[in-house]
Order: structure tokens, then C-alpha cells, then sequence
């Protein structure tokens, strides 16, 4: 399994807060309203399991860390929704290899998914096979979070064609180690279970405990569970919630043709992939109609790349061996003619010379694969030949290249091997460009006919969106490699002497990071630079940050990176786009420039105990204490239960808790409460010195924790205003005080590239845009008062370029306000080389926006001109042409 890192992405933190937010939602507003306030689109309840139940999807593009979420999700729903210390969660996975691993990996202290868990359960954890699960002990279920990993086949209790399934029926029968679990039950949690045939005895069974503990469903690779048998499985379990994660949901809505569409709550684009390092962009494409001259170039292109792997593990120390998978033809006994799997193998020996123990293949009978440790740097497998698809959970960031021999081979075929050759090796770019990329030889007359057959392969397998697949194809070029294995060093031209005298250029190349600056050298005779192999984009980015001081500069910087990619002209021409590097807002703090954030305004840590808790009791009110569930009348005249109350009490009756005392309800609710910027003796004197004023008000201490969920979101609801007043206060006192201390500087400065450009969903209106700075526009309605925006300074004369600054994404432009980042909506180059940004607001939120404004016109005039700011509204947009002729 490939590594993973701990520390989540922006994409996975985005999409597990909508997950979070709308489990919250679902509490007060039900799972429908509440998807649609997350979605604006329409909720579609799962078939057949009970109305009311969450079931929502989250979209995540091959190699971008699905499993991962997964394990965080459990801790999200037991705080957001179930309010249940101890949840069950029945995980299913596609198929046992995948179930192993997962296995593993969650049963592994040390791996991150299990991390991920004991974050938010501590050592409190069982992790369970079905085989485990049928003879688990009460305090397993009961004791922590409870975790039963299977495939979904092994639940059906009988096999697609009606016949019983055996080892499924197991779940449903009588089992003597689970007789435990069923003693001591009221009769309301004994009516919901299956009886014994002939009395009234639940049947001891793992699908009746299940029952009983409302599990949490996750559903990995969800594409794969969509027949109306797998539905009817789960509803079985009477599941609170269910989680899809895959890449490819279904979108497509037919409940005659047994065709159910997946709720997708946030979908996360290949770009924030891309920005994020997790995968290998773009593949490039090279066809021959010839088979054999197909599989020698990618012979030649492993071994280069291998060349390339050998230079960044002695400049770095990270291992690589790039590997070719090949796809092979099926074997036909009507067609002995057929490019199958041994006719491959035998080839690659015979003819090539490649020793046998460096080939692997996993096909029919042959699983090769099973016996190999392929990132382990003893192991000398280099190439994998399959036919239709790999083994199921390999996933191998070593796989660069995809061979693939079939001449008519399909978009379908493709993408059951496509997505292996796309991680990137610990989601981190490398220093030669070579390695960032992923490549493909297929044996075919048409270049154009395949490179879209490998574009449909990644919308149809991988869950890339069309309009980016269409731009992660690109053709093979040459590569370069023998000037980056014998690192040569090429030249560039003279640096301007008037604005960048010599000691300037070493005090900036000083600064670089070392993988950059060992790579970089100054000749001060010649005042020329000099960098070793390829430049990638990081490193271009990275000098000419560091040369931002002196303008002219840049284009030197740019041609030498141009120079040493080895681009042909029109490929030199389409990169020579200036750097479009935006200057940050800097706040002066004891002399030294430091970038604004909320430091420069809030002292830290916040003492919350010295804050009045005297609110508490407007705050938290108990309606009902003898009600888990509310009946309401809904708008088809059906009687419905509150469902999400209703599965908390049920979780409620199954546990007996220990008796509560005062501090160790302080100490529950502080767990569950994130405050960075608050010590937790601070925070657990506020809690309770809350909850005196509470018990001073006539609140029983038994009363209060058996409503302790809602207490503590009462809690962190009043820590959060409390929070909120004190930032306001604070950032407008600042402002009252030392607004002068504001300033801009090169040194302090980011820069917008297309490597980085991360989006949620791309701009896929009709009109066309010639001055953006990326070939995709990021999360930009085709209509609209803000659209009429971006074409309003497309055509603008003085707009050299511009770009849609997407919101809440790392490689963004900000500006600090009182209570988070200001991304404004457009950041325009103009022509003079000054910089405009340009935030449009509608007439009916203008008046609201007077933080944002404030704080845009400080960078302004901190840029001592160099910077522009303007916020248009009801389409005013003269408002800019006025500020740029400033």
C-alpha cells in the first residue's frame, strides 16, 4: 500500500468540514434540507433504508487519499451526529485483498488511519474482521469505537441469482459468543430486532447487534455497491448514517432501471490534486502503430527515468525505481495472433534482453505480484504485465509509465490501469521535471483517437472532471535526459547591473532553500547565473521571489528556466508568461516585517477564564428530558420520528454510563471542543464555572450530562461569540493605533502558477477568455454580476493578465480580517507591471463589506503605488478603469 502522510490536505480538510457541517445540519434540520443548504441541489434517499437516513458521497479523484478521510470521518459523525463516545461503524471495502489491507493498516498503531482514529478515541479502538466480529465481546462493542471491516458480499444473505449465500447466512444466525450483548434490553430495543422462530427471543446474532448499535456505514469505493441487493443488505442493519467515498459516483438517476444517484456532498477536483503534489501531471503521450517500436520507447523511457531517479535520490536520498506497466491482450482461441501476457513477457526477454526476475505479471493464473514487496529497494521487479487490471489494492507510486499494446483498446480498459501510473511519490514534486509526470506509449495509428480514449479513462475511472482531463494529455517531447543525468549546468544571461548589484544577488540566492540554491550559481565576472539540469517550476518560482526586487531580473530568471527544460520554441513561447508574483501584507512588529496574520492583533494564549459565564443559562435550555425523538406531521401528510434524535437516544439506552461528576464533565466537554488559541486549565475553569451558573439555576449535574451533546454545542457556541467579539475588538483597536505600521516588500511576497492553481470545479461557460493566466478557470459561474466581472477585465487594454483567485486554497492571494482570510475575487497584472485586485460585491451585500474594504485599501497604500484595490458593485464596473488611471 502506498505511504501515506499524516497531515491532511486542504482538499481532504474541505471536504471532511462539509461532511461535519452537514451532519449538523442534519440534527436540527433533517438530511435533506440539510444537503440542500450544502449542495443547493436535490436530496435522494437511499432505496430502502429507513427515510430520514443521511447518505451522502464524497467525490475524491483517484490517489487522493480516500481511506484517510474515511478514518476520519468516524470521529466527525459520533461528535456531529451520533453524540456517541463509543460508535460502531460497519467500513465495507470492494474486495479482500482491499479488506486486508485495510485491516492492517487500521490495526497498525503507528499508521495514519489508526492515528487518525486514536485522535479522537484514544487507545479506545477494536478493529474487527466479520469472522472477528461474530465472536466479539460486549466490551468491544461497547467500550470505544467499534470498527467491523468487510466486503458487503460477505453480508448478503443470499447470492445475485436468489440462491442462499452460506457464508453470509452466518451473519443472521444464532451465535453463542454473542449472547451477551442481548441481556438486560427494554422492550422497545427487543422490538426492533429479528425474533427466534416461534418465541420472542432476539436472535444472538452479529445483524441484530448491529441493530441494536445503529452503526455508522462507510462504503468504500461506492461504485461498486449499487445493485438493489446491496441496498436491501444494508437496510438490514438499520444503519444512522451512510458515507460513500469513491471516484467515480453514480450520477445517473433511474429508480425503474434500478439506477441510484449518489448524493455527492463536496467534490474534489484533479487540479487540488495537482496543487497538492498527490499525482503525477500531465501524461505524456507517444503512439507508434508499431507494437515492438512501442514497447522499446517505453523501455528507453523507463530507463531515462531511472537515470533521472538515480541523480534525485543522491541529491536527496529518497528511493524511486520507475516501472512500467504493460497491458497485454486477452488470450483468444479464435485469434492465436493476439499480443497476450506471455507473447509480452517472452519478447521483453528474448529480444531485449531483460532478466526475468525484473518482470512481474498479474494475470489469469499468474499473481506475481503476491510474492513481491515492490517498494522495498532489494526488490528488482521493474515491469508489470496485466491484462484488464492490477491487483486489486495496489497502489505503487513507483508506476510511471503505462505501455499499452492493444491497437483498438477501449477508454474502459484503460481505466482500470490508468489511475496506477498517477501518484506521486510522497506527495511531494521532484527536482527533475521528468519525475513529476506520468507517461504513456500505446500502440496505435491515430495520436489524437487515443489521447482521448486516455481522457475519457480518467473522467470514467479516476473521477477527473472533463474539462482538466482534456488538459492533463499532452504529447512526448524530448525528455532531456542526458544533460540531467550528467547535471549539466547551463548559463544564463547577464543580470541588469543597475537594480541588482552583485551583493544583492548573493544575499538572495543565500535565502533560497538548499535543494534549490546547491543547484544555483552566481559567475560575478560574467554576472550571469548558472543551474544545474532541469529547473522545475517550484524552483523558477522560488528565485524569482527571491529576485523580486529587481524587476528586470525576471525575464533573465525566466529564459534560463526555458533554457534548461530543453523547450522547443513554441513550447518556450507558451511558458514565457511573465511570473505573476502579488505582494502580501506585511505589519511591522518590534522593526522586522512580519506577514499580517491574527497574531499582530490577538495575544496568545486567550485567558478564557477570566471571560463572565453568567449567559450560560440564556444559552442552554433543556425542552424535554423525557424525549429522544419529536413526531411531526411532514408536508406528504406521513408521520414521521426525528430521526437523528432518535438514533441518539437509541445509542444513548445501549450503554450504561459511570456516574458524572463535575470535573469530569469540565473535562468531557473541553475534549470536544477545539480552542488552539486557549490553554486547557484556561478552558476547563470557564466550562465550569458554566456549569455552576447552570446547577445555581436549578439544573440536577445527572440531568446535565445525560444532555451533554447539547450542552457542549451550547458550550463551544458561546466560547466561538466570545472569540468573535474579542477578534473584532481587537483588529479594530489595531487599526484605530497603528495602521501606519502596514507595508509591502518583495521579500514577502506568492506567486501564481499553473502547477499550484487549485480550484474546486472549472469554468465551463461558453465564453471564451484570452487574458487568464492558466489554461482552467477555477469555481466561476458561467453567468452572473461576478462573471460580467471577469469579462469587464478581460477586455480592459491595461489588463496584461488576470486570474479568479479561488477561495480558501493555500496557493491564493489573502488578506487578513478579524475572523479569517479575505480571498478577493480577481488579481489582475497590468501592463505598467502594477498589480490590481478586484473584489465585486452585489448592492445587497456592499454595506456588510466594510472589514474587507478596509483591509484592501490598507495593502493598497502600503504598496506605495505598485498595488491597486477597488470593490465594484451593481455592476459599476467604471470603478475600475477609475483606479487603474490612478
Amino acid at each position: 500500500m502506498a505511504a501515506v502522510n499524516l497531515e491532511l490536505k486542504e482538499y481532504q480538510k474541505a471536504a471532511l468540514d462539509r461532511f461535519r457541517s452537514y451532519l449538523r445540519d442534519s440534527t436540527g434540520d433533517g438530511c435533506n434540507v440539510a444537503f440542500y443548504k450544502a449542495t443547493n441541489l436535490p436530496y435522494r434517499e437511499a432505496p430502502v433504508i429507513a427515510q430520514g437516513t443521511p447518505y451522502v458521497c464524497l467525490r475524491v479523484p483517484t490517489g487522493g487519499g480516500k481511506t484517510i478521510m474515511a478514518a476520519h470521518s468516524v470521529g466527525i459523525a459520533a461528535q456531529e451526529y451520533l453524540q456517541a463516545s463509543n460508535p460502531m461503524v460497519l467500513w465495507l471495502v470492494p474486495s479482500t485483498p482491499i479488506l486486508e489491507q485495510t485491516v492492517d493498516a487500521l490495526k497498525n498503531p503507528e499508521h495514519p488511519y489508526r492515528v487518525a482514529l486514536a485522535k479522537d478515541f484514544g487507545r479506545n479502538v477494536s478493529i474487527l474482521t466479520k469472522a472477528e466480529a461474530l465472536a466479539m465481546s460486549r466490551a468491544d462493542a461497547e467500550g470505544g469505537a467499534c470498527i467491523i471491516v468487510s466486503t458487503i458480499q460477505s453480508f448478503r444473505r443470499e447470492k445475485p441469482n436468489g440462491d442462499e449465500d452460506t457464508e453470509g447466512l452466518k451473519v443472521y444466525q444464532d451465535a453463542g459468543a454473542l449472547m451477551d450483548h442481548f441481556s438486560g434490553l427494554t422492550e422497545a430495543q427487543e422490538a426492533g430486532l429479528e425474533k427466534v422462530e416461534g418465541t420472542k427471543r432476539p436472535v444472538a446474532s452479529l445483524a441484530n447487534l448491529l441493530r441494536l448499535h445503529r452503526p455508522m456505514v462507510i462504503v468504500d469505493e461506492a461504485h461498486n455497491a449499487r445493485t438493489a441487493l446491496s441496498f436491501d443488505t444494508l437496510a438490514r442493519f438499520s444503519p444512522s448514517l451512510i458515507l460513500e467515498l469513491t471516484a467515480t459516483p453514480q450520477t445517473d438517476h433511474n429508480p425503474a432501471k434500478e439506477k441510484h444517484a449518489s448524493n455527492i456532498l463536496y467534490s474534489v477536483s484533479a487540479a487540488e490534486l495537482k496543487a497538492e503534489q498527490m499525482i503525477k501531471m500531465p501524461i505524456k503521450l507517444t503512439t507508434d502503430r508499431d507494437w515492438q517500436k512501442t514497447i522499446g520507447a517505453a523501455l528507453d523511457c523507463q530507463a531515462a527515468l531511472e537515470e533521472a531517479a538515480k541523480a534525485e535520490e543522491a541529491q536527496t536520498g529518497e528511493y524511486i525505481r520507475p516501472l512500467i506497466l504493460f497491458q497485454a491482450q486477452s488470450a483468444s482461441s479464435g485469434d492465436p495472433t493476439r499480443l497476450t501476457y506471455d507473447k509480452i513477457e517472452k519478447f521483453l526477454i528474448d529480444d531485449k534482453g531483460i532478466p526475468k526476475d525484473q518482470i512481474a505479471v498479474h494475470s489469469g493464473s499468474r499473481k506475481d505480484l503476491d510474492e513481491h514487496d515492490i517498494p522495498d529497494p532489494e526488490c528488482r521487479v521493474r515491469y508489470i504485465i496485466t491484462v484488464q487490471k492490477l491487483k486489486e489494492g495496489w497502489d505503487c507510486p513507483f508506476a510511471y509509465v503505462l505501455c499499452s499494446v492493444a491497437e483498438q483498446v477501449s477508454s474502459t480498459a484503460i481505466e482500470q490501469i490508468l489511475g496506477r501510473v498517477l501518484r506521486m511519490p510522497k506527495a511531494k514534486l521532484k527536482n527533475r521535471p521528468a519525475l513529476n509526470q506520468a507517461y504513456a506509449y500505446v500502440a496505435s495509428a491515430s495520436f489524437d483517437s487515443t489521447a482521448q480514449r486516455l481522457r475519457d479513462g480518467l473522467v470514467e475511472g479516476s473521477g477527473f472532471n472533463k474539462l482538466e482531463a482534456a488538459s492533463f494529455i499532452a504529447p512526448q517531447s524530448n525528455m532531456g535526459f542526458e544533460q540531467a543525468a550528467q547535471e549539466f549546468e547551463h548559463k544564463s544571461d547577464p543580470l541588469p547591473e543597475d537594480d541588482l548589484p552583485t551583493e544583492t544577488v548573493q544575499e538572495a540566492i543565500e535565502k533560497l532553500p538548499a535543494s534549490v540554491k546547491q543547484r544555483l550559481t552566481y559567475d560575478a565576472e560574467r554576472r550571469s547565473l548558472g543551474y544545474k539540469g532541469p529547473m522545475t517550476k517550484e524552483s523558477r518560482n522560488l528565485i524569482q521571489l527571491a529576485f523580486a526586487k529587481a524587476p528586470k531580473a525576471a525575464r533573465v530568471v525566466e529564459r534560463l528556466y526555458a533554457k534548461s527544460n530543453n523547450f522547443q520554441t513554441s513550447a518556450a513561447e507558451e511558458e514565457d508568461k511573465p511570473p505573476f508574483i502579488v505582494p502580501l501584507l506585511g505589519f511591522r512588529k518590534q522593526g522586522e516585517l512580519q506577514l499580517f496574520s491574527k497574531e499582530h492583533f490577538l495575544d496568545l494564549p486567550w485567558r478564557l477564564d477570566q471571560c463572565d459565564t453568567s449567559d450560560i443559562t440564556n444559552r442552554f435550555k433543556i425542552v424535554d428530558e423525557s424525549q429522544s425523538g419529536q413526531i411531526n406531521i411532514s408536508d406528504a401528510g406521513k408521520v414521521e420520528i426525528d430521526f437523528a434524535k432518535r438514533v441518539q437516544g437509541e445509542l444513548a439506552a445501549v450503554i450504561q454510563e459511570p456516574a458524572w461528576t463535575l470535573p469530569r464533565l469540565a473535562n468531557w466537554i473541553d475534549m470536544g471542543i477545539k480552542h488552539p488559541d486557549i490553554t486547557k486549565p484556561s478552558a476547563v475553569v470557564f466550562i465550569r464555572n458554566a456549569l455552576n451558573k447552570l446547577i445555581e439555576g436549578g439544573h440536577d449535574l445527572d440531568i446535565l450530562a445525560r444532555n451533554k451533546y447539547d450542552l457542549r454545542k451550547a458550550m463551544a457556541a458561546f466560547i466561538s461569540e466570545l472569540r468573535g467579539n474579542r477578534e473584532t475588538d481587537n483588529y479594530a483597536a489595531l487599526f484605530a493605533a497603528h495602521a501606519d505600521q502596514f507595508a509591502t516588500s518583495a521579500e514577502l511576497s506568492m506567486i501564481f502558477d499553473e502547477q499550484s492553481y487549485a480550484f474546486n470545479q472549472p469554468y465551463a461557460g461558453g465564453t471564451k477568455f484570452n487574458k487568464h493566466y492558466t489554461p482552467l478557470i477555477g469555481d466561476m459561474k458561467a453567468e452572473g454580476e461576478e462573471f460580467d466581472c471577469a469579462v469587464y477585465l478581460d477586455r480592459l487594454d491595461a489588463v496584461k493578465y488576470w486570474i479568479r483567485n479561488v477561495e480558501n486554497k493555500k496557493t491564493s492571494f489573502w488578506l487578513q480580517l478579524p475572523h479569517g482570510k479575505f480571498y478577493p475575487d480577481f488579481v489582475a497584472m497590468l501592463d505598467d507591471g502594477r498589480i490590481l485586485v478586484v473584489e465585486y460585491k452585489g448592492a445587497h451585500l456592499y454595506d456588510s463589506e466594510e472589514a474587507k474594504r478596509q483591509i484592501g485599501e490598507a495593502w493598497a497604500e502600503a504598496s506605495d503605488g505598485h498595488c491597486l484595490f477597488c470593490m465594484p458593485t451593481d455592476r459599476g464596473f467604471d470603478l475600475i478603469d477609475r483606479t487603474v488611471a490612478r
